[in-house]
């Protein structure tokens, strides 16, 4: 009885050391670009716009229909990202300023409205990421985005979509330095 008890033991210890060995360390993203640079190179790479007034609104997009879990996810989500995006936004450079409603913006020259829906939100399962890994439970996100100018006049428009077996957090992450990289280009050509 012994000895079998220190076989499962043993086999224990071996399965620890193998799937620790197989766990996955972070790394660099492919090369998606065919020009040898690195998509995290390149997605890291935001050109200034140093002072550009930025006025930014959160939609939650809660609907009627939505259960009380999924509205307690939304907001969840929602304050998470009113907090991070103007963030985000200002180390891209632009003086971000959240607001709440859209009254709230007066376009003036110079100025900008960020309008950002999320329109898709599904939470994932820790417990999944957690135990079985490979990308189970993963969190994802869809915002659909609008940049306006001064006059009101729809300058940019485009949905990101973003998925993670890590964290929820890290999609809102991922979807706002998106959002801020695409805003920054667009501001530049203007």
């Amino acid at each position: 009885m012994k000895n079998r008890m220190k076989v499962v033991v043993l086999m224990a210890v071996m399965m620890l050391v193998v799937l620790s060995a197989c766990a996955k360390k972070p790394r660099e993203a492919s090369d998606k670009t065919g020009s040898g640079k690195t998509a995290k190179a390149e997605s890291g790479k935001i050109a200034p716009v140093k002072g550009t007034a930025l006025f930014v609104l959160v939609d939650r997009g809660i609907e009627t229909s939505f259960t009380d879990y999924q509205v307690q996810n939304r907001n969840q989500v929602g304050e998470y990202m009113d907090r991070d995006l103007p963030m985000v936004l200002k180390k891209a450079g632009f003086n971000a300023r959240l607001i709440s409603t859209r009254s709230e913006y007066q376009g003036a020259a110079g100025t900008y409205l960020l309008t950002v829906k999320i329109t898709n939100y599904n939470p994932g399962s820790q417990a999944a990421r957690m135990v079985v890994g490979f990308g189970a439970g993963a969190a994802s996100m869809d915002t659909h985005y609008e940049l306006y100018g001064s006059d009101s006049k729809s300058l940019l428009s485009d949905n990101q979509s973003v998925g993670s077996g890590r964290d929820w957090r890290n999609v809102i992450r991922k979807i706002n330095e998106l959002t801020a990289k695409a805003l920054a280009k667009k501001v530049n050509e203007q």
